[in-house]
């Protein structure tokens, strides 16, 4: 123990040097026992078994009858107590999930321990001491209910969730959704292995560079509010439980196929009074999974070991090839898991994991764009791999956990094979289309380091209260980087197909961006006669970043990018910062059937390399030029561009700044809740939840101040100024001639976005899976509302940026969403599963940006700005309702072969998901819909 205790104290005093947001990836078992009287029973002895555990466990009551096992691995576990002058009591069927405690409190009838009674009540179903609000789909879940078998179509089924996209069968199964619940920040989000934050460096950091084998998960546990200590993010965070071996062989083969032989003709939205093709309806999937666990030694040794090949080929209906015919966008994917789990004694545990992935797409489009040509695709071949370990240790009534975790991945954008070497990237962003060549190519070499340590002490009667003491530590070294080429160095802009501007950039460039994360927590659950539970946490966050000294090949135009080698920066961004989190759950009864929660807490924004990545002087930096098309040939050459009287604008981190006094944004979350359990297993509750988001940052550019600004209802040439989404006369404002082409951007805390507020009401109902049947529902009506940003690509000093920013429906505000996943035994053996979720239409449109009018013939070029307040127009209502029939046929006692059919979309709705945002003639043409009706069939072999 004094060494363990040693080796926590050392990694306190590590500082940044070294996931992140270590988590529960188990539950607990906790409770009182008392006599007939009420009175608190000291030294029953208490042994908990489950086919999860290597070995049983055994602890005793302390001197307040209060007990506790910790740390115990999802499964169904029966618990024994034993003392004597009272009859033996078992409790068994006890359903654990990841952060679920379950409290259990016998009342001992007085007799001989050599009496048993077998007590057959309900196990619980309500978590009475805990605030946290969590959606587990354990295996159950997700097996049987139809879904695209990707993390984020299943985290869409969570009540209170909304995503960038909506998955029919896999649809959009190779593309990573951006998530939000409950007014979070889209993208606020994590990815937690086993219990580790291993998410991709780059960026905000709120993505993934990995995608799972769904079939190597024993659960998926969703966080979503009132996160403990442990947690950093109140947005949406992701633990995936990777199953494990057993004391029994168990194994699983299952192959899924469907195409557009098994698929509804689509139907095409009408746009000016014509059918315009629309949608990604399916080609092919094919979807081969395998997995395998057992023992190498009974209740010392276990091993699993899973494999997948899953293939995806779909047609984009709204971009064609010359020859006439849709485009397609083939898909491939390959993951290998392997698990190894082992008792060293019968406190230590150790595991470890390797997870691998390759994501292969051969036709990846720049999003930016509705209409992105085959040749404007990249070809993206990607293998990343995750090596993970665990021990935990338990020494009387403390428990050590630590883990480790590396991510390695190698992420290219590339140039299709055959591309010329004279391609060029066209834009036309009226006609929003893409073709010629990508914007740009790249290699993405990224890594992650992750260490975490937790420490948790139990102690029943101090202070006169029962106590749940929980400390820890982590740390993380994050690297990102990008190789950068763009073809002949720039991108061409069109207006409606006009010349209008070209883009050059400083490329080819090496750019590698560093960050450090270090935190520190402390929570304690306290439980007050026995029905009032107060967890008091608070957390520490270390981050900085930087970038090292690095050094590009000659730019393409030497000229405008003649700086190649930077100097190690000082830091860009120091922040340390105290965040609490406060709970209350209070058991109405004592009987531990309903409780009221309350909650508050602070939660940092998720944050990546993106800030050093925007201000280093060697990241992809740009100059934007009008462009005077002289031979009318529509290809710029650099006599009609590069002239200092055509410089626009600048980017990069040559002009580029952070505000020395930069403040890290972050969360306020409350919420009160009441749950109440009713029947055998049923729970019911209602949440009212209300969230504000602090010290957003975006750009100023401070050679542009708005006094340098001046309105006029007129361009340039006389012509007035209309805007193409309302047709209405509007009031721009023109630059100044003198500061035209001067950036000196800086990133700093912008006040007027500290205004948006989210405002919810949820009700839930959840019915664990007994009797041949289980329920996961929720409905949710909600608002988030405020000022609009667009991030790092905003200027907060240009007066054209602030129309309609205000009073605006923010990110993906669906009035009201209602979810509902069930499985249950028909007659026969008939197993139904369903999935149904509702959605109000998000505003126009989250993903490709707010209403947009552009104008031309003003001193600064083009002009942007938002057409019409955000919210107005919304896109239609998304229903998606799926069924799945099966009939498991048993073949002796432990294998099961089951014939399987998922139907999606069964209403066949074609419901627009995605317009034009941008005013002019293709203004709300739709660009995709949900995909029709599909059927999936399948086979699966289980034992």
């Amino acid at each position: 123990m004094t060494k363990r205790i040693l080796l926590l104290l050392f990694i306190l005093g590590l500082g940044s040097s070294l996931a992140f947001g270590q988590v529960a990836i188990t539950g607990q078992i906790r409770g009182v026992v008392t006599d007939a009287s009420g009175g608190a029973l000291p030294n029953v002895s208490i042994t908990v078994k489950s086919p999860a555990l290597m070995t049983s466990r055994t602890t005793a009551t302390d001197v307040a009858g209060g007990y506790l096992f910790d740390s115990l691995p999802s499964g169904i576990y029966e618990l024994t107590y034993t003392i004597s002058g009272f009859k033996t009591e078992v409790r068994s069927n006890i359903s654990i999930t990841p952060g679920f405690t379950a409290t259990v409190s016998p009342e001992l009838a007085i007799g001989t321990s050599e009496q048993s009674v077998v007590v057959s009540a309900a196990a619980p179903v309500v978590d009475t001491t805990d605030n946290t609000s969590t959606t587990t789909f354990d295996e159950a879940l997700l097996q049987n209910v139809p879904s695209g078998r990707d993390t984020f179509s299943t985290v869409a089924q969570a009540p209170g969730v909304a995503t960038s996209d909506f998955d029919i069968a896999g649809s959009q199964s190779f593309q990573q959704s951006v998530m939000q619940v409950h007014g979070s920040l889209p993208g606020d989000q994590v990815y937690s292995f086993n219990g580790l934050r291993l998410n991709w460096p780059g960026s905000t950091g709120g993505y993934t560079s990995f995608y799972v084998d769904d079939d190597s998960l024993s659960e998926l546990q969703v966080v979503t509010d009132s996160a403990p200590a442990e947690v950093a993010v109140g947005g949406v965070y992701m633990n995936l439980v990777p199953k494990s071996g057993a004391n029994q062989m168990h194994g699983l083969a299952a192959a899924y196929y469907q195409s557009a032989g098994t698929q509804a003709t689509i139907s095409n939205p009408i746009y000016g009074g014509v059918p315009v093709p629309s949608g990604t309806p399916f080609i092919m999937a094919r979807d081969i999974a395998t997995n395998l666990g057992g023992p190498i030694l009974k209740d010392k040794w276990w091993i699993f070991g899973s494999w997948r090949l899953y293939d995806l080929k779909e047609s984009v209906l709204s971009v064609t090839n010359p020859d006439g015919t849709p485009t397609t966008d083939p898909n491939h994917q390959s993951n290998v898991t392997l698990r190894s789990d082992y008792q060293l004694t019968k406190n230590n545990h150790l595991d470890f994991v390797w997870w691998y992935n390759e994501q292969n797409r051969f036709f990846r489009r720049d999003t930016s764009y509705a209409f992105v040509s085959a040749d404007a695709a990249w070809r993206q071949i990607e293998p990343a791999y995750i090596l993970q370990g665990e021990w935990t240790s338990t020494v009387k009534n403390m428990l050590f956990d630590t883990r480790f975790g590396y991510l390695h991945q190698v992420f290219p954008l590339e140039n299709q094979p055959g591309t010329p070497l004279n391609a060029l990237n066209r834009q036309d962003v009226t006609l929003s289309t893409e073709s010629g060549a990508p914007p740009y190519s790249f290699v993405n070499p990224a890594s992650v380091i992750a260490f975490a340590e937790g420490v948790s002490y139990y102690n029943g009667h101090l202070w006169g209260s029962s106590h749940t003491f929980k400390f820890g530590v982590d740390s993380s070294v994050n690297r990102n980087g990008y190789n950068y080429t763009v073809d002949q160095g720039i991108n061409a802009l069109y207006n409606n197909t006009k010349p209008i501007e070209v883009i050059a950039y400083n490329t080819p460039v090496n750019v590698r961006s560093i960050y450090h994360e270090t935190a520190a927590y402390a929570q304690d659950s306290v439980t007050i006669k026995r029905k009032l539970t107060l967890n008091l946490g608070v957390r520490y966050d270390h981050f900085n970043t930087f970038y090292p000294a690095q050094t590009s090949p000659a730019a393409t135009f030497p000229a405008l990018f003649p700086q190649r080698t930077f100097a190690k920066s000082p830091d860009i961004a120091t922040w340390n910062t105290f965040r609490p989190r406060l709970g209350m759950a209070y058991d109405l009864t004592g009987k531990g059937r309903s409780v009221i929660r309350a909650y508050y807490g602070q939660f940092d924004i998720i944050e990546g390399a993106g800030l050093a990545e925007q201000i280093n002087p060697n990241g992809l930096s740009t100059q934007v030029y009008n462009w005077n098309d002289l031979n009318g040939d529509g290809v710029p050459q650099q006599n009609e561009w590069d002239s200092p009287a055509n410089l626009v604008s600048a980017s990069g981190g040559v002009v580029t700044k952070v505000d020395p006094n930069l403040k890290r944004p972050y969360t306020s979350e409350f919420n009160v809740g009441y749950e109440q359990q009713v029947l055998s297993s049923v729970m019911v509750g209602v949440n009212y939840y209300y969230r504000n988001i602090k010290n957003q940052f975006a750009e100023r550019n401070l050679a542009n101040p708005a006094t340098d600004y001046t309105a006029t209802k007129v361009d340039n040439l006389g012509n007035p100024l209309i805007n193409s989404i309302t047709g209405q006369q509007i009031t721009l404002y023109n630059l100044n001639p003198a500061d035209v082409g001067l950036s000196n951007y800086l990133i700093t805390n912008i006040p007027e976005l500290d205004t948006n507020h989210y405002n919810g009401i949820e009700f839930t109902m959840t019915k664990r899976m007994s009797r041949g049947w289980q329920v996961l529902a929720g409905y949710t009506l909600q608002q988030q509302k405020g000022t609009y940003t667009r991030g790092l690509t905003d200027d907060f000093n240009n007066p054209n940026n602030e129309i309609n920013r205000k009073s605006a429906i923010l990110n993906y505000d669906a009035t009201q969403m209602f979810k509902i996943l069930s499985n249950y035994t028909l007659p026969k053996s008939i197993a139904l599963g369903l999935n149904y979720q509702h959605y109000t239409g998000y505003p126009l449109d989250p993903n490709n940006g707010p209403p947009t009018a552009v104008f031309e013939n003003l001193n600064q070029g083009q002009v942007s700005v938002i057409g019409d307040t955000i919210g107005h127009l919304r896109l239609p209502n998304v229903d998606i309702a799926n069924i799945r029939l099966s009939r498991p046929t048993h073949l002796g006692d432990r294998f099961t072969l089951e014939p399987i059919a998922d139907l999606f979309n069964i209403a066949n709705a074609n419901t627009v998901i995605s317009e034009v945002p941008t005013g002019g003639s293709s203004f709300r043409r739709p660009t995709n819909q949900l995909n029709p009706f599909i059927a999936r069939f399948a086979m699966r072999f289980s034992f």
